[in-house]
C-alpha cells in the first residue's frame, strides 16, 4: 500500500456535514476549557446573572452538561412542551445537586443555543434548527462518547 492510498479510499463528505462537525468540536473546546470566552454579553441581565459564577472557576457536572445539552436541542428543534414540562416538574433541581450546578447548566444552555445561532448567521443561514441540534447530538457523542 503506498503513502497516498488512503486518499483513494476517503469518501467525499459534503460540506455542511464539515461544518456541523467543527461546530462540533468548538463547542467541545469550549465545554472542556470551562468557561468560555463570551464576546459579547448580548442581555446585560444574563452578564450580572452569570458573570461573577464564571470568573469563579466552578465548572458545570456531567449531568449538568448533558442536561443543558438536552434542553438546547429541544428548544432548537422547537420541543417547547417537553423543555416546559421538564422544567416545571422540578427536572434542574432533581438532577443537579448544587444551585451552582444548575445556575451553570442554565448558563450552558442559553451558551449552546448562542453559539448555534451565531454559527448559523454566519453561515448565511444555511442551516435549520434541526442541523443545528444534530451538532449538538454530536458534541454530546464527543464529550461522553454515547453510542
Amino acid at each position: 500500500m503506498g503513502r497516498w492510498d488512503y486518499l483513494y479510499e476517503a469518501k467525499s463528505r459534503p460540506i455542511a456535514d464539515y461544518l456541523l462537525d467543527e461546530l462540533a468540536k468548538q463547542l467541545e473546546r469550549d465545554v472542556r476549557e470551562f468557561p468560555p470566552a463570551v464576546e459579547v454579553w448580548e442581555d446585560p441581565a444574563a452578564q450580572a446573572r452569570y458573570a461573577p459564577l464564571l470568573a469563579s472557576g466552578k465548572k458545570p457536572s456531567d449531568i449538568a452538561v448533558q442536561t443543558a445539552i438536552w434542553l438546547a436541542r429541544n428548544d432548537l428543534l422547537r420541543e417547547f412542551e417537553a423543555v416546559d414540562q421538564f422544567m416545571r416538574g422540578g427536572g434542574l433541581d432533581e438532577r443537579l445537586g448544587s444551585p451552582e450546578d444548575r445556575e451553570l447548566c442554565r448558563f450552558l444552555w442559553q451558551f449552546l443555543i448562542e453559539e448555534c445561532l451565531a454559527f448559523s448567521e454566519a453561515c448565511e443561514f444555511h442551516f435549520k434548527h434541526a442541523d443545528l441540534a444534530e451538532a449538538l447530538s454530536r458534541l454530546e457523542k464527543r464529550l461522553f462518547a454515547v453510542a
